[in-house]
């Protein structure tokens, strides 16, 4: 119990469980977060010409990703849509700043420290989504 009073006496309800579902979410996209630094690690095997995001990186693309996105148990189809959806977004001919943001403060992804523009993050996710889709045909 978190010790605060609650007229209605449903202490779960009203606190625990908004909590839990934030909890959830917040799971999802780092198991994703995850997935995609093997994935890059793998990639980078393949094609070490190709510039790679750090893992923070990883973190703030997949971040930017839609919560609809990471639904359901079949994570293949989830590295895919969310792949597809930053192809889509990061395309130089759609673009725009105001759609990634940093997931630790509420900034700009781009520019970075990094020096990973997102033509760099445009041509990764294209790259890892063709790679997965070779290895799943």
């Amino acid at each position: 119990m978190s010790g605060l009073p609650n007229p209605e006496g449903n202490v779960r309800a009203a606190v625990l469980e908004p909590a839990v579902n934030t909890y959830s979410a917040n799971n999802k996209y780092k198991q994703l977060a995850r997935i995609l630094l093997h994935l890059r690690n793998d990639l980078h095997l393949e094609q070490p010409h190709l510039a790679m995001p750090t893992s923070a990186m990883i973190e703030h693309l997949v971040f930017n990703c839609p919560l609809s996105l990471l639904e359901g148990d079949d994570w293949q189809e989830i590295i895919i849509q969310s792949l597809e959806y930053l192809i889509d977004q990061l395309s130089p001919y759609s673009f725009s700043d105001e759609l990634f943001l940093r997931c630790d403060c509420n900034q700009p992804l781009f520019p970075n420290e990094e020096l990973f523009d997102p033509q760099d993050a445009f041509l990764f996710a294209r790259t890892l989504l063709r790679q997965q889709q070779q290895v799943f045909e």
